[in-house]
């Protein structure tokens, strides 16, 4: 039993008027290039910062238990505890500055890139090629937007954890910045990148 295609009418004509004018409208041109790029670099952009500079607390603590298990042994919750009662409510978010700014660029580039290294690979490759080899594409366009983004990322990430790891280190993101270029240079910011590269 076949069935009928569902009917044009809706039985109003203001309705139908307005069905029609939309018809008639041209579709929108989709974006291009860097227009396109940027969409996704900002998408990522906002949504790394906002779910990583959330964690923050989660990363002080984890941290704490990192640098001091005989004082921070009692497990996340008894580590927030410990921190707020030692330093007080706001020390949770010590860090919060390198961390939402760190993953801005790194969610920008990350997701940005992946969408350019992806094209690049059908460009270069020919589409049916990329697409017989998806897989390959897929992580090779990852892993090139994942290099890019972690360079971007390691001197914020560096920074983050001198504050956490010493509260008394600097007053925020600018200030321990500056005092980690100052006194031991830009290779300083770089010294954990094998491993970030590896976590990421």
């Amino acid at each position: 039993m076949s069935t009928a295609p569902p009917p044009t009418a809706t039985g109003s004509s203001k309705v139908d008027a307005a069905k029609a004018k939309l018809a008639a409208m041209p579709a929108p041109d989709a974006p291009t290039g860097l227009g396109l790029y940027s969409r996704f670099a900002f998408a990522g952009a906002v949504c790394c910062s906002v779910t990583h500079g959330a964690l923050t607390p989660v990363d002080v603590v984890k941290t704490r238990i990192q640098l001091d298990p005989v004082t921070y042994n009692s497990g996340l919750i008894g580590g927030f505890r410990k921190v707020i009662a030692n330093e007080g409510a706001g020390a949770v978010w010590t860090g919060f500055g390198p961390t939402a700014a760190g993953y801005f660029l790194q969610g920008a580039f990350k997701f940005g890139g992946y969408e350019f290294f992806k094209q690049q690979a059908i460009n270069t490759f020919g589409y049916e090629t990329a697409s017989n080899n998806r897989t390959a594409v897929y992580l090779g366009a990852a892993a090139c937007a994942e290099f890019i983004a972690d360079i971007a990322l390691c001197p914020l990430e560096a920074t983050r954890i001198r504050l956490v790891s010493d509260p008394k280190f600097a007053n925020g993101l600018i200030g321990g910045f500056g005092k980690i270029l100052k006194t031991e240079g830009v290779g300083a910011f770089y010294s954990g990148f094998g491993p970030i590269l590896f976590k990421q």
